[in-house]
This record gives structure tokens, sequence and C-alpha cells, in this order.
């Protein structure tokens, strides 16, 4: 072993001490599916109700595994965001404040490890997304984004897998992690000046905020992906069809009001009115979903 796989080791388990202090609610126990297939929405596909029992099992397992690494990945981007926060903070509040809110999400990321399978899934878009706002943005627009908007977002987002999720434990986390974004949310909207965002900060919010939309308007498309990996869907006709009976449109429209709302904060009309210039918060019909879809295939 090299002296730097050793202090790695070393590190870990270090962490792995200070974590144990908040344990997490339980530990996976083999419940299999973690959500129903009408979570999903997939039980409303022919082909996946057609399909043998194992291969049902197969996708709702990889829509799990897409739906907790994402979650894991946003947790870590959380801590990586934090540290940044912390070193640019004004003054011990805020500063002492950040450094919390990175340690809950250290602890969300250490609760949700041991339900990720060994191979987790590759980052998918909206990870990648995120992380690279994460390294790329000022202070005043990432508050906007990542605690005002996306940790918004994620009280309902939370809340709605911990009440459909079919594992206690598991369940539980999610509760826990819903109760710390409301707290994380509400330090956004603390932390947040609009009357300080630069002409720059500006140009950074309107790419931004609509690249963000755009991923959401364009309906579910891991869980598409997993049903065209365990099933297969043929051409772009046949995703559109798929598409629709996951009521994509109808879904997409609802989230992108959410965000609609959680982006609607004082002095941050102008960025509101671009967005809705720009058709930012209308969702993609399914024939425009399956389009990307197959873009991306």
């Amino acid at each position: 072993m090299t002296s730097g796989n050793a202090r790695d080791d070393a590190l870990r388990r270090a962490a792995d001490r200070l974590a144990r202090r908040h344990p997490a609610a339980a530990s996976p126990d083999g419940t299999r599916p973690l959500w129903d297939a009408a979570y999903f929405g997939i039980d409303r596909i022919a082909r996946y109700r057609d399909a043998d029992p194992e291969v049902r099992q197969r996708v709702l397992d990889d829509c799990a595994r897409g739906l907790l690494a994402e979650s894991w990945r946003i947790e870590r981007c959380g801590v990586e965001y934090c540290a940044r926060m912390t070193l640019a903070a004004e003054g011990d509040d805020e500063r002492r404040m950040f450094a919390l809110i990175g340690a809950d999400e250290a602890l969300h990321a250490s609760w949700l490890a041991p339900w990720i399978e060994a191979m987790a899934p590759e980052p998918d878009p909206f990870n990648r997304f995120i992380a690279g706002l994460a390294e790329a943005g000022n202070p005043q627009p990432l508050a906007y984004v990542l605690q005002v908007v996306l940790e918004g977002f994620g009280i309902a987002h939370y809340g709605g897998l911990a009440a459909d999720c079919r594992a206690a434990g598991l369940a539980e986390t999610f509760s826990r992690m819903a109760r710390d974004e409301a707290l994380h949310h509400a330090a956004g909207l603390a932390a947040f000046r609009p009357d300080a965002l630069t002409d720059g900060d500006r140009r950074f919010l309107e790419e931004a905020t609509h690249a963000f939309l755009q991923m959401i308007r364009c309906g579910p498309q891991g869980v598409v992906a997993a049903l065209d990996r365990g099933i297969g869907i043929g051409g772009r006709g046949d995703a559109a069809d798929v598409f629709a009976a996951l009521d994509a449109e109808q879904a997409s429209a609802a989230k992108l009001a959410r965000l609609r709302a959680l982006m609607t904060q004082p002095g941050m009309e102008w960025l509101i009115g671009t967005l809705d210039r720009g058709g930012a918060f209308d969702a993609c019909p399914a024939a425009d979903c399956a389009q990307v879809y197959a873009t991306m295939r």
C-alpha cells in the first residue's frame, strides 16, 4: 500500500467517525423495489407491463439507482459549494452558516452512500451541470441558483421521495434531508442580495437558469433511458409515445411552475421576464422530449 493510499484510508476512517455522531436512519435492508412502478409512471407503459418480472425489476432498480445517484452527487456538490462560500463569507455569522450547511450536506451524502451500489451510474447531464455551476459561479448568483432555487425545490422533491419510498430507513433519511433543505433554503434567502449582482453575474444567471429549466422542460429523460436499457424503445415515434404515456408535459409543467415561484424573488423580476420571453417555463410536448432523447441516445 502506498503512503497516499494509507493517508486516504486514514482520512476516510476519520470522516466516518465524525459522521457516526449523526448516524443514518438505517442501512439497506434488501427492500426491492425501493419505489413502485407507479412512482415513475412506468406502470402506464404497455411494454413494461408485458415484460417478464425479472426485466421489470431491472428497470425499477435502474430508475431507483439513477434517483439515488443524482441525490448523492447533489449533496456532494453542496459540500464543495459550501466550502467556497465559507471562504468567501464577509463575516463570522455568514461563515458559520455556510460551514454548518456544508456539514449537513456531508452528512446527507454519508447517509445515502450505503444505498449507492459500488458502481454508481456516471454523472448525468444535470449533475454535471450543477457541478460546473458550483465551480464557475460567483457567490451571489450561486446563492440564488443553488440555495434559493435548488434547495427550495429539494424540500418537495425529497419529501416526495420519502412519502413513496418502500424502505422505511431510506424514507426517514429523505424526510430528514427535506427538513434540512428547508433550513438551507431559508439561509439562502438571507444570504442572497440581488442588488449586489454585477453585469457578469446577471449574464451568468440568465445562461444558468435557462439551461437548468431546459432540462426540466424536456421530461423524465432518465426514466425513458432506463426503459430503453431494460426493454428497448424503437425510433423517435416510439419514444414520443412513451413520453406521452408518462404524462411528461404535465409533470414538467408542474415542476416548472414550482421553480418559477421559487425564482420569483424581490429584485429578480428582470430574470423572470427574460425567461418568460424565451419560453423557459413552457413544458415541451412529448415529440420534443423524444427529439431531445434521440440526440442524447
